[in-house]
């Protein structure tokens, strides 16, 4: 494996904290209907084909709409249309990044998400020191697919074995390592990404 030059990182549950009831919870009255809406929304069987650039968030929140109570149906959508708008940041990602770039790291983002990326992706962590991105939708590939992997080296000219992959999720980690790149399943804690690199974690 060669000398790790670049850091590729999972956007849900690495920079971003993906929270179904949470984006749910400003459309309902009560805890129990987000829980509801969420299921619907975020655990019916289109949110992946949304990932894969097959469906858009409208035919997701009608779809999902159809299977909840009519009370909840507007909720479903409006949930479906605007989760976005309830994101939150781990607070450490922003600084984790910029301390990568100073250390000369090419730092990139892949990520299974749909094509409301371009909504908010400015707004992402340290989103100007991305040097390239692969959202899943637009390419109509998606993790563990280990082709996805090869398709950002292949569209940056990046060496699979000079890219550490981090994910929260290990079966898109080993996708990565099956496309040659070294791989860290995140458990929460920027500084194991330092770790893994070999570098001196910030103090």
């Amino acid at each position: 494996m060669g000398e790790i030059k670049n850091v590729v990182f999972d956007m849900g549950g690495v920079l971003m904290k993906y929270d179904p009831e949470a984006f749910a919870r400003p459309h309902v009255e009560s805890d129990e209907d987000a829980r509801l809406v969420a299921e619907q929304v975020f655990g019916g069987r289109e949110w992946p084909l949304q990932d894969a650039g097959v469906v858009d968030a409208e035919t997701i929140g009608w779809t999902a709409a159809g299977r909840l109570p009519e009370r909840l149906r507007e909720a479903a959508m409006q949930t479906a249309l605007r989760w976005f708008e309830q994101r939150e940041y781990f607070a450490d990602a922003d600084e984790a990044i910029r301390e990568l770039k100073r250390r000369g790291y090419g730092i990139y983002l892949l990520s299974n998400a749909g094509v409301q990326f371009d909504q908010y992706k400015e707004s992402l962590p340290a989103w100007e020191c991305f040097d390239g991105v692969v959202v899943s939708a637009f390419v109509h590939l998606m993790k563990p697919d280990p082709r996805i992997f090869s398709l950002l080296a292949d569209t940056y000219g990046l060496a699979c074995d000079e890219c550490l992959f981090v994910d929260d999720v290990a079966v898109n980690v080993e996708g990565a390592r099956r496309a040659g790149m070294h791989g860290l399943v995140y458990t929460g804690e920027m500084a194991d990404v330092f770790e893994a690199l070999g570098e001196g974690v910030p103090a």
